[in-house]
């Protein structure tokens, strides 16, 4: 059976049934909430190490900016995710799932894009960029109702959504693998 690896901040480790995105793989979640992308180009080799995925799924970031990390910064350490990714084996491949523009990003959604659009446009061949703001964001606003009270992290609702929305796009890529 093939691995999965689910790596990143909150969003990530609460998605508690991210396993139907990938019928027959097997997904591990080693997602840690809190967490920013230079925490991950420091501590993602031991993971990795530790699992021996043949896929890693990304969602790191928000954390960043709402740290006020700039914005080159955060986009350099995606790019040392990924490029760790890649040195642990050939056949590991990374998909980056977009910085969501939640209510809590309000007065930050130029960069919340202007991220997006630099981490998509510099991901390697082969490797995927999942849009999630095509689930959460909707007539240039955030979707309520996928939304806790913090504006940030996500509903059962949401999570349901982002599962089904991802799961066409992860299962035709694991496809090439």
């Amino acid at each position: 059976m093939k691995n999965i690896l689910l790596v990143g901040s909150s969003i990530f480790q609460q998605w508690s049934n991210a396993e139907v995105i990938a019928p027959g793989w097997s997904v591990k979640n080693r997602a840690i909430g809190g967490t920013t992308t230079s925490y991950w180009t420091q501590h993602l080799d031991d993971v990795l190490a530790a699992e021996s995925p043949d896929a890693v799924l990304f969602y790191c970031g928000s954390n960043d900016i709402a740290n006020d990390v700039p914005e080159d910064d955060i986009a350099a350490n995606v790019a040392q995710c990924c490029k760790i990714v890649h040195s642990q084996t050939k056949i590991t491949t990374f998909a980056y799932f977009s910085i969501i523009k939640a209510p809590q990003k309000a007065g930050k959604l130029d960069i919340v894009d202007r991220l997006n659009k630099t981490i998509k446009t510099a991901l390697p061949d082969g490797d995927l960029y999942i849009e999630t703001n095509k689930v959460f964001f909707c007539n240039d606003h955030p979707v309520e109702r996928f939304y806790i009270e913090d504006g940030l992290h996500l509903t059962l609702e949401a999570y349901e959504a982002l599962s089904a929305y991802t799961q066409p796009f992860i299962t035709g890529w694991m496809a090439t693998l």
